[in-house]
């Protein structure tokens, strides 16, 4: 191809379809450490018909978009599947979604998926191994640039826009050595691998700090009795504080500390937010509102403003929010000043906290631990959405052991916070590093 100026030139034997696609190829640049050659020189379509029986079992895939692999979907009956004429697949085989090609639906059939079945809206091919590992082709369809050029090739309308096989098939991609296909992807996934390994300890962390919580404060709690059992029950009346069986069952735990109602630690009356509008720009005041918050108590990156402000609302150091509706209820958040200047949303209620008898970091820690959760889910009211009003809040059962106790909890939670943010952070590292490390040897 010849370019002058802003005109690129395509001599006539090298078209094969009157398509931009085709003659541009989306100014794809790939490496030119490595030859480029079309996809149909090492991919040829399957098309093994197979007809559904009505007592036969069937397993059927599912593809991932952005690479992301093939997995089992389900295993149904013969006589649940609609469509009687589907096709068969291999493991092995290289599959893709001809209408989420566009979103990098491209992956290879796992043994698991052998004479798995499909329909006519998936394509299978069978591959060349000589000539490519399919997992290093899987890798091409997860970048950007590849998935654009997929997008190019698909036509029809905006949620049906099927890719063209005779294009998909001419596409070219560089294509190394079998010996070096091989070593980029096992670097490749050497590194997934070992930020899968930081995720899961990350996992494990966070379960870690349930079970130091409930050792530390010497909890028992009688989680079988929440079982359907056959005839009566007996508890005894100074373990209840309400008359239902979510109460019965949520309020049989025993602890070596004190178990106060939220409203013994707290001072004054809870309080609601403001009713205004968040405004889409950056101010000296942040409007927090119940999307705001994280689950793990802290706020996100989408910053509005109150269309206006009443001081009352203004937030100071220590102040506790709850939310008290919505999918979010029982979300909370402990304000400090490092957040700067703010007032919160009336889906929140305030609450100010007792610091004589609690640490707010405790209080925090607490409300994401699995009793207070349990509490959430059996005082909602879930007529029209999901609610519990600032007052009822106020019924909730803490654990609150001596101050000294408490700070050393939060020490502790915040140490193990941290060791999950790193395993975190390296995780995404990881990720990237091998993202970048492909691509910047693929593409020039």
């Amino acid at each position: 191809m010849k370019v002058i100026g802003k005109l690129k030139f395509v001599s006539f034997e090298n078209i094969e379809s009157w398509s931009a696609y085709n003659i541009l190829e989306k100014g794809l640049t790939f490496s030119n450490r490595y030859k480029l050659v079309k996809i149909k020189s090492f991919l040829s379509r399957n098309k093994t018909h197979i007809k559904i029986e009505e007592d036969t079992y069937y397993k059927r895939p599912t593809i991932k978009i952005n690479g992301g692999g093939v997995f089992l979907r389900d295993e149904v009956k013969g006589e649940k599947i609609g469509t009687k004429n589907q096709f068969l697949i291999r493991g092995g085989q290289f599959l893709l979604s001809k209408i989420d090609a566009r979103n990098g639906a491209f992956g290879v059939v796992p043994e698991g998926l052998d004479k798995g079945i499909i329909t006519g809206n998936f394509w299978t091919f069978d591959v060349d191994y000589n000539l490519i590992n399919p997992y290093f082709l899987q890798l091409i369809t997860r970048t950007k640039q590849f998935q654009n050029l997929s997008q190019s090739a698909s036509v029809g309308t905006t949620n049906r826009n099927y890719l063209q096989e005779e294009s998909f098939l001419n596409f070219h991609i560089p294509l190394p050595s079998i010996s070096e296909q091989e070593a980029i992807v096992k670097n490749y996934y050497d590194k997934i691998t070992q930020a899968t390994t930081y995720e899961q300890q990350a996992e494990t962390l966070e379960k870690n700090i349930e079970i130091y919580l409930f050792e530390t404060l010497g909890i028992e709690q009688k989680t079988k009795e929440k079982t359907k059992k056959k005839g009566l029950q007996f508890v005894e009346l100074r373990e209840m504080d309400r008359w239902d069986i979510f109460s019965i069952n949520e309020q049989r735990v025993n602890s070596k500390y004190s178990k106060l109602k939220f409203g013994d630690i707290i001072l004054g009356k809870p309080t609601y937010g403001a009713n205004v509008k968040g405004v889409k720009k950056k101010s000296d005041t942040r409007y927090i509102r119940i999307t705001d918050i994280n689950e793990n108590g802290t706020l996100n990156d989408d910053f509005v403003s109150p269309e206006f402000i009443e001081e009352k609302y203004l937030l100071k150091e220590n102040d506790f929010l709850i939310a008290r509706s919505g999918n979010t209820v029982g979300k909370t958040f402990l304000y400090d000043d490092s957040y700067g200047r703010a007032i919160y949303a009336g889906y929140l209620v305030k609450y100010k906290l007792d610091l004589n008898i609690v640490s707010p970091q405790y209080i925090l820690a607490y409300t994401k631990f699995s009793l207070f959760k349990q509490w959430v889910v059996s005082n909602q009211r879930v007529s029209g959405q999901p609610n519990i009003n600032g007052q009822e809040y106020l019924e909730a059962p803490f654990i609150v052991p001596p101050l000294p106790k408490q700070n050393e909890i939060v020490a502790t939670i915040a140490t193990m916070k941290q060791e999950q943010k790193n395993k975190i952070e390296r995780a995404t590292l990881l990720k990237q590093q091998a993202e970048q490390e492909f691509e910047q040897m693929i593409f020039s």
